[in-house]
């Protein structure tokens, strides 16, 4: 729905805040200010130049979403029940996993000057990253949130389990992001690997085609997919209006959970030899 940006030039001494901890403080707290003028440096960089500014990351999702729309309704129409919904659910939550993912290679990477002229606790990085990165994604949400009921989309009780799907979700993302974050600082191949793996993981995912639609012997397979129930409790919710399968709900969380925690492990442990190399 909305476009992964360009990746953040290469922080100056001048981009820190005046106000930054100067002893080796592990506490985020104590570095909010360095946080927060990292995302919104992020924020200003994105689009800097442009006579609209942050408008951009309203203008894109909408013609996006208006494209499918006229495609699927007029050109190509889909047998499918309200089908632009499904695609754009679909679209809108795999935008926001394949940037924190991609991006993520590039948090230490683009970072690195920064990174390398004052020490501070190394997960402010991707705390700013992902921060970042959820600012635009908002954007996108607050155009699907418009043209919700103009897609055919119906408020209902199962929307109070968006959130913790989402949270879930964003955990799920943030967790591989962070692995990225060190891997790729250590071999730079893996943002190339990426790009051609999420295509294929893409089209794994229910997102152009519905469960009901495969083959009895392949959704099981299709299944395996650590995506796989997010994306079936997004349509649950946000397209039927139905509460998701507690099976799918549980594996959400689970999977959110256990995928943040090992990223969280992964970094700590690899984060200060990650910033030797870049």
């Amino acid at each position: 729905m909305v476009k992964a940006g360009m990746p953040s030039p290469q922080p100056i001494a001048a981009d820190i805040p005046t106000s930054a901890p100067t002893s080796r403080n592990p506490s985020l707290l104590a570095w909010r200010d360095l946080v927060a003028n990292l995302v919104s440096k992020e924020i200003k960089v994105r689009y800097m130049g442009t006579a609209l500014g942050f408008l951009w990351s309203l203008g894109n999702p909408l013609l996006v979403t208006l494209t499918y729309f006229i495609v699927f309704t007029f050109i190509f129409p889909s047998r499918q029940d309200r089908f632009v919904l499904h695609l754009a659910t679909g679209m809108l939550h795999w935008t926001l996993f394949s940037q924190i993912v991609l991006m993520g290679c590039e948090w230490f990477t683009a970072n690195s000057s920064l990174l390398k002229k004052i020490w501070f606790p190394r997960m402010i990085v991707p705390v700013s990253g992902i921060l970042g990165i959820l600012a635009f994604w908002m954007a996108a949400l607050l155009v699907y949130a418009l043209l919700y009921w103009p897609l055919g989309g119906h408020v209902s009780p199962a929307l109070l389990a968006y959130p913790l799907v989402l949270v879930s979700y964003v955990a799920f993302a943030f967790g591989l992001g962070m692995v990225a974050c060190v891997i790729h600082a250590l071999f730079r191949d893996l943002r190339h690997l990426l790009e051609v793996a999420l295509p294929l993981l893409f089209w794994a995912t229910p997102i152009i085609w519905a469960p009901a639609s495969l083959p009895a012997g392949v959704q099981p397979v299709m299944a395996l997919n650590p995506l796989y129930p997010f994306f079936i409790a997004f349509s649950d919710i946000l397209h039927d209006g139905a509460w998701p399968d507690p099976v799918d709900l549980l594996r959400c969380v689970l999977t959110g959970i256990v995928m943040l925690a090992i990223g969280l492990i992964v970094f700590r442990r690899n984060a200060d030899r990650a910033v030797e190399r870049i």
